[in-house]
């Protein structure tokens, strides 16, 4: 722990934590989650001036320093310390800051803390956007969630699912779907599976293929629930399915 600490002192005096990659990928994602907690809606953009006034104020912190170093310097060798001493300490260390920061500070926020900062942001939200995309493709589709409430909707004798605005609503709170696709899903199950309206367009061949998807989908959660009452009911829905209707639209 007291070699970190040391490490860490000497990277900050010679002005290289500000700008490591390492380090300001690891403030970005940690401040940003830390907001997040506090406004769902936080976005990078807010993080990355959060981590610009951050910078200037490592770049106030490591000048303090090196004030504070020559000013015990300067006591060290001369022996005396007085007010006139003090008062041309400090004029010398704020005249001092002028020159450093067109020369160090400034260069080194534009050619190098700044890019990297965006290239950690952009590093940032593309793992976001992969980790989403996965959870995206991991999800149950809208038509494999409707059967599934179906399902449990059937053999718990509610019966309270149909092909209406307010179920949709309904399903819409519970998946976070959106409510014209729930609508859309219901329709499908209820009209053309399960009543069989033949004056309703027939299914396309494509759509016949992704419909026997979502129930693999939904044949998967049921078996791993080992819910043998929903099994049979889906089966049910199924055999509707697979009636000559759907088979014949193909050709």
């Amino acid at each position: 722990m007291r070699s970190l600490n040391l490490k860490w002192l000497k990277s900050f005096f010679t002005f290289d934590l500000p700008v490591n990659y390492s380090y300001i990928y690891s403030r970005f994602r940690k401040t940003h989650k830390g907001q997040l907690e506090i406004y769902a809606s936080w976005p990078a953009e807010a993080t990355r001036y959060q981590l610009i006034s951050e910078y200037w104020s490592n770049v106030l912190w490591h000048y303090l320093l090196l004030v504070v170093l020559a000013a015990v310097g300067v006591c060290f060798y001369n022996g005396q310390l007085n007010g006139m001493y003090m008062l041309v300490g400090i004029t010398v260390g704020i005249a001092a800051y002028l020159p450093l920061y067109f020369i160090l500070y400034r260069p080194i926020f534009i050619g190098d803390f700044l890019p990297k900062l965006e290239t950690a942001i952009a590093a940032y939200e593309g793992r976001e956007r992969v980790w989403l995309e996965k959870c995206k493709r991991d999800q149950l589709g809208s038509r494999a969630l409707v059967l599934l409430f179906y399902v449990f909707d059937k053999t718990s004798k509610a019966n309270y699912l149909a092909p209406t605005d307010k179920c949709a609503d309904q399903l819409h709170k519970v998946f976070g779907k959106s409510p014209d696709g729930m609508k859309n899903e219901l329709d499908l199950i209820f009209k053309d599976i399960i009543l069989r309206n033949d004056k309703r367009p027939k299914l396309k061949p494509r759509h016949i293929v992704e419909i026997e998807k979502s129930f693999e989908e939904a044949y998967a959660v049921l078996e791993s629930m080992q819910f043998t009452a929903g099994i049979q009911q889906l089966k049910q829905v199924e055999q509707q399915f697979k009636r000559p209707k759907f088979n014949e639209s193909g050709r």
